[in-house]
């Protein structure tokens, strides 16, 4: 695998999510969250990184309803790992 998302606390969570993840080779990095039904939800960061250990953060406005999201990981535009997140309001 070219990397993967190692956690993500707190979950259920209100205000935001903290998101640790590893990159094992030099590539483009895109982090996104969606929704149950599959719609994008945030655009997180897309950046050229090199292997190492990231930490991101989601912090949804109030209009971002509760339920269940999936923080997605992609890897040169490939989805390597994803995590379900639970919002509570």
């Amino acid at each position: 695998t070219m990397g993967m998302i190692y956690k993500v606390s707190p979950s259920p969570f209100s205000d935001f999510i903290q998101i640790n993840y590893g990159i094992f080779q030099r590539a483009k990095v895109s982090l996104q969250v969606f929704d149950i039904q599959g719609n994008l939800v945030a655009d997180l960061q897309e950046l050229n990184l090199e292997p190492e250990k990231y930490t991101a953060e989601w912090r949804p406005d109030s209009t971002v309803p509760s339920g269940h999201y999936f923080v997605a990981l992609k890897i040169n535009d490939i989805q390597v790992h994803y995590l379900k997140v639970i919002k509570e309001m």
